[in-house]
């Protein structure tokens, strides 16, 4: 838990199982004294986030809106928490809204996926990291209070553009903040070995769409990077971008 930039605070919630990309760093854009999140990780994740607002001499109610770049598990899991304990407006793509909501079925991780997956993970952290996955189809649904289309600006450190980026999924948001620099990059983009590359394809819903939208994410242009598991740039993420993203 650190102020990235001034104003930008990632607060990183490692429960779960550990490996490379298991982390999850939940943004917090802080102006003013009020807060836009950027997602609400797992369920639970609430707690961690609202102590580490108490840090900074935040409360709860600080929290105005919480913009959630997709509709999977780790990034809406604690979503109901946070409104519940907030008051907090709800952001997402209308594309995505009406999983978020309840209101469409939740896709799960692949039978095949999911058993790769748990064969990579160390077998004494097997057991919490099958409960994680199931928890893909045991989201509490939130009521979504702003659907987006993408193009939206956000008058927060110096403006905030919502870039839709599908692929991922059809309503995946990054958000790019050209006074800083910064791109927030959601699960297009991932830092690993000090290179930024598009994220694993086995968990978009459009392989292709995917990469064409991390190829486009990387032409806007950033020095600093947020990737929402593990990988944050305080400086040079131009110098770090695949040469899969700059064909």
């Amino acid at each position: 838990m650190a102020e990235f930039l001034p104003g930008v605070h990632v607060v990183e919630d490692a429960r779960g199982f550990q490996g490379p990309g298991s982390a999850l760093n939940i943004c917090l854009l802080v102006e003013d004294g009020l807060v836009t999140m950027i997602d609400a990780g797992l369920p639970g994740s609430s707690a961690g986030i609202l102590a580490y607002l108490d840090e900074i001499g935040l409360p709860a109610r600080a929290v105005r809106r919480v913009i959630v770049t997709h509709h999977h598990v780790d990034h809406v899991g604690g979503l109901a928490e946070i409104v519940e304990r907030c008051g907090a407006e709800v952001w997402a793509h209308t594309d995505d809204a009406a999983v978020i909501e309840g209101a469409a079925p939740r896709s799960g991780i692949p039978p095949e996926r999911v058993a790769a997956l748990l064969a990579a993970v160390p077998a004494e952290q097997r057991a919490a990291a099958a409960a994680r996955m199931k928890q893909m189809n045991e989201v509490v649904s939130a009521a979504v209070d702003l659907r987006l289309v993408g193009g939206e600006e956000l008058g927060v450190l110096g403006g905030v553009r919502i870039v839709h980026s599908p692929g991922h999924t059809a309503g995946h948001l990054c958000l790019y903040l050209p006074a800083l620099s910064l791109l927030l990059a959601g699960d297009l983009l991932r830092l690993e070995g000090g290179v930024i590359r598009e994220a694993p394809a086995g968990f978009a819903t459009d392989a292709a769409q995917a990469l064409d939208s991390a190829r486009q994410a990387a032409a806007l242009g950033f020095e600093r990077f947020i990737g929402y598991h593990g990988g944050l740039a305080v400086s040079g993420a131009g110098e770090m971008l695949s040469p899969s993203l700059t064909r």
